[in-house]
């Protein structure tokens, strides 16, 4: 096949190094933050941008940074991504002054949307078909280690090196992926060559950012922003975004292809990974405050409280991976579904009553439900698609989890302020009517169960087919039989 699949291991470690930076760099950053604002003297509104800048351009870019690794070629471009985000985050740990953190995380981001649709594509393409499942599940669950322990890390590294070594931890990382990249030497089937339609390249880059942006800012204005402004970027993104997706449908040669959604599952598991998001990333942000609020517990217990969601997730991924390579994704990822409705709806109801046990089992539910979520989703949208647009479909199943991560986010604290919650993000104002926070947080939960309803409806109406493997194996010999006569 290729030379990668002669040493796929290798392959997989680099990968899975990478994903693990991307996710690391979304929670590590934020116990920090404080003092950061302080040793930079950045106000309210520019601490925010330091975590808004990164999420913002991974929402806006991904996509397209799929497209372009099939265009150029997946090797090079997950050797630029890795290359630009190791660069940019020197330029985090370095920078002098607010503005020039920022903008390194921004370039942060655009070097993740090169590397993770990438990555996704070449381990999907190490492995044969039967072991592809097992290899994503590493591929899922090491990042989601690191994710887990980025504010652990993140917080030691800035009480005793300095908050700019939480930046510093990505060079060995990116280093370790490029030699290994470069001692194993992927060879890889080559895609389609379509023209770049620059129009359609500059409606995406500028409709998907403001469209992010314009939902963060209905839930957490930034200070120093008018309202307005928030308000337009929603309304001017959706509007880009929209004619972008239409102008898809016209070309033929359209920059990104949507006609890959007119495969019914793949529409299907896109939508489930996007309405996931949304019913999820609530609980992330914003069960901690509940559980210090409502509960009292400091911030150490809550953090550690949250490994009933955690645990499950890193323990049966590799179950997950293992069903999915005997059965496909279409059993596993109805049950994820509805494992996970279950779980916050039994999260919501220790929340009303004020029950820490009840939100642990509602946890360990909604954390199992995930494993069999996240890792099927991952592997069958790269395995769904011939081998030249496995980047561009890896692209867009990360977009749909990145935009479901920032409209979940604006649910949660939409729902939040409008049933009389305190503002999540301010410290606590004494005396806090416990009553009402209780109630404030098990609305929101409540928001969370539908949207996760809807998802597992897509998935029992949507989600139907496995990839059929024979046009799998056809795939994989044309790309093969490509690959061999570039090479000669």
């Amino acid at each position: 096949m290729t030379k990668a699949a002669t040493n796929p291991w290798l392959v997989l470690a680099a990968m899975t190094g990478s994903l693990a930076m991307v996710f690391l760099d979304a929670t590590i950053v934020g116990v920090s933050l404080p003092t950061i604002q302080q040793d930079l003297g950045l106000g309210v509104s520019g601490g925010a941008w330091i975590i808004n800048a990164y999420l913002v351009a991974l929402a806006g870019a991904m996509a397209l940074g799929g497209r372009f690794g099939d265009v150029i070629g997946r090797v090079r471009a997950f050797q630029l991504g890795v290359s630009l985000f190791a660069l940019a985050s020197l330029g985090c740990a370095l920078a002098p002054t607010g503005e020039l953190l920022i903008t390194a995380r921004v370039m942060q981001g655009l070097g993740a949307c090169l590397m993770q649709p990438a990555s996704s594509a070449m381990v999907a393409g190490a492995f044969p078909e039967g072991k592809r499942g097992k290899a994503m599940a590493v591929y899922v669950g090491v990042p989601l280690l690191f994710m887990m322990l980025g504010p652990v890390l993140g917080g030691a590294l800035t009480q005793w090196a300095g908050w700019r070594w939480i930046f510093g931890v990505n060079l060995p990382v990116a280093i370790t992926a490029l030699a290994l990249v470069a001692i194993v030497r992927p060879v890889e089937p080559m895609a389609d060559r379509r023209p770049i339609h620059w129009l359609s390249a500059v409606l995406l880059l500028i409709g998907m950012p403001s469209l992010v942006f314009g939902l963060q800012e209905q839930a957490r204005p930034t200070a120093g922003i008018e309202p307005w402004i928030g308000l337009g970027a929603l309304v001017v993104g959706a509007v880009l975004v929209a004619l972008f997706t239409r102008l898809q449908f016209m070309l033929a040669a359209p920059l990104l292809d949507l006609r890959l959604f007119r495969d019914r599952t793949l529409l299907g598991q896109v939508v489930v990974l996007g309405l996931t998001q949304v019913a999820t990333i609530g609980q992330t942000i914003f069960g901690p405050t509940y559980l210090q609020r409502a509960l009292g517990f400091s911030p150490l217990e809550s953090g550690l409280a949250g490994l009933p969601l955690a645990l499950p997730a890193l323990l049966l991924v590799h179950v997950a991976g293992r069903v999915y390579d005997q059965r496909g994704a279409v059993g596993a990822v109805r049950a994820g579904s509805m494992l996970c409705a279950a779980g916050l709806g039994t999260i919501t109801i220790g929340m009303l009553m004020r029950s820490y046990p009840i939100m642990a089992i509602g946890m360990t539910l909604h954390g199992a439900g995930m494993a069999f979520l996240m890792n099927p989703i991952q592997t069958d949208v790269v395995s769904r698609v011939p081998p030249q647009q496995r980047g561009e479909s890896a692209g867009l199943a990360a977009t749909a989890r990145q935009v479901g991560n920032a409209l979940g986010v604006a649910v949660a604290a939409t729902v939040l302020v409008r049933t009389g919650g305190p503002l999540v993000d301010a410290a606590p104002v004494e005396p806090i009517d416990i009553d009402v926070v209780t109630h404030s947080f098990a609305w929101m939960g409540a928001a969370q169960v539908v949207v996760m309803c809807v998802a597992a409806a897509a998935a029992w109406s949507l989600v139907r087919d496995r990839v059929p493997r024979p046009t799998d194996a056809a795939h994989e010999d044309a790309g093969c039989s490509v690959t061999r006569r570039r090479g000669r």
